[in-house]
């Protein structure tokens, strides 16, 4: 049984729904810390900081990159569930313009449009809310429901739909404050979270990325608890862009495959190994 875990991001970029849809179980960790930013490791070894991508999303426009972002309110440290969005500057409204925009000439564009528009009509109490209801608008369409709203867009409701047939593996979604696990704190690391999640929902595999890996995963401990560690590995497969003077630009925001690929062609690239 594979479990992974994610924060609840924005319009998650493609390596979030590969490693997402490549397990049995995926726990959204929307009770922990809010941050913009976090450490990674770079290419040369080192840490450096960077988005966490809770607060940002990127897509693609004539000249490159574009990084669209949810400004949030200064109310000190809180979780993301308790993380409130600032509205004043209508951002809601310039990010669905942006997108119309970037994306007027793709292919699957006009299928997507109502759904998108629909989804920043809505007012969001926190960007835990926002960010989950994009996660599982991508999760409806890429298991083939065209015409969820918002309001729709449950965890009841996926995994209704994660229960008949689709091809991937993940089978159930978990909302961590929906539970009694204690989240990190100064007295629990993020180890024993992990390993707790695991053993409440039977896992014995626990797929990860090279970011939790540096930051804080010790491996001798899941070890010792027979939880076997899977390093994500995904590369994004090219795949139909619009903008082919900027090249082709891997693991951009989930907007930008399904924008731009057919379901079932969206469906290989995010499970190309």
């Amino acid at each position: 049984m594979r479990l992974s875990g994610y924060q609840p991001q924005y319009f998650p970029r493609l390596h979030y729904f590969a490693r997402v849809l490549d397990s049995d179980i995926f726990e959204i960790s929307d009770y922990v810390q809010f941050v913009k930013k976090h450490a990674y490791p770079a290419h040369d070894g080192k840490q450096k900081r960077g988005k966490s991508y809770q607060a940002h999303t990127i897509i693609k426009e004539h000249n490159g990159t574009q990084l669209l972002n949810v400004p949030t309110k200064n109310e000190g440290l809180k979780p993301i569930n308790e993380t409130t969005l600032d509205y004043v500057s209508q951002w809601n409204e310039k990010h669905l313009k942006t997108i119309k925009h970037a994306y007027s000439k793709a292919q699957m564009i006009k299928s997507l449009a109502g759904d998108i528009e629909n989804i920043f009509k809505k007012t969001y109490p926190n960007i835990a809310e926002l960010n989950i209801t994009t996660i599982f608008w991508a999760f409806a369409r890429l298991l083939g429901d065209n015409n969820a709203r918002p309001s729709e867009l449950t965890i009841e409701n996926i995994n209704k739909l994660l229960s008949g047939a689709h091809p991937f593996r993940l089978k159930q979604v978990v909302m961590l404050s929906q539970t009694d696990i204690t989240p990190p704190n100064q007295d629990r690391d993020a180890n024993d979270w992990i390993i707790d999640i695991c053993k409440r929902y039977n896992a014995d595999e626990y797929y990860y990325g090279g970011t939790s890996a540096s930051a804080y995963m010790d491996f001798e401990r899941f070890r010792k608890e027979g939880i076997n560690l899977i390093e994500q590995n995904w590369k994004c497969a090219p795949y139909s862009q619009q903008y082919k003077n900027a090249g082709f630009i891997p693991n951009l925001s989930i907007i930008d495959l399904l924008a731009n690929e057919p379901i079932e062609r969206a469906r290989e690239i995010l499970q190309t190994k």
